[in-house]
């Protein structure tokens, strides 16, 4: 369950958990690729983003790698 930093009026932080926090990438990765997150995974551990360092798509991807995925050796 994602919850909610209290007691700042100026920020509306949200925390998600490992689940959450693979959920919102393979989302974001849907909308910004049309591809699954799996699948962009398997491509860039194949090389394939590594020419594309000024594509803003995939630099936001590649920083919102979640913590779960990058501890599997993914990052």
């Amino acid at each position: 369950m994602s919850t909610t930093v209290g007691g700042n009026t100026e920020s509306n932080v949200i925390f998600l958990n490992d689940e959450e926090s693979v959920q919102r990438f393979d989302q974001q990765v849907r909308e910004l690729l049309g591809i699954s997150a799996e699948e962009f995974l398997a491509r860039r551990a194949t090389g394939a983003y590594k020419d594309t360092c000024e594509d803003s798509k995939i630099l936001k991807l590649l920083m919102m790698v979640p913590k779960l995925l990058a501890d599997r050796g993914v990052k």
